[in-house]
């Protein structure tokens, strides 16, 4: 299990950085919009936070994407 998580924390990392940068957003401003703290935030792009499913569908709604599309890499 242990690889699985890291994998899948990393994924979340990542698409939540990229979908926040292409929409110009901060980091504060993410996570104002989401109403969780810009700590989280940062600790979600870095992969260590470890978000419950409330957060990523709050993140989610401000970031216009389904959960299920922020747990999934992107195709290269």
């Amino acid at each position: 299990m242990g690889r699985d998580y890291e994998q899948v924390r990393q994924v979340l990392a990542s698409n939540i950085k990229e979908l926040r940068g292409k929409r110009g957003l901060s980091q504060e401003a993410l996570a104002l919009s989401a109403d969780v703290d810009r700590t989280y935030v940062s600790q979600i792009e870095r992969a260590v936070g470890n978000p419950s499913l409330l957060v990523l569908c709050k993140l989610g709604t401000v970031l216009n994407k389904d959960v299920c599309d922020l747990l999934v890499m992107p195709q290269a």
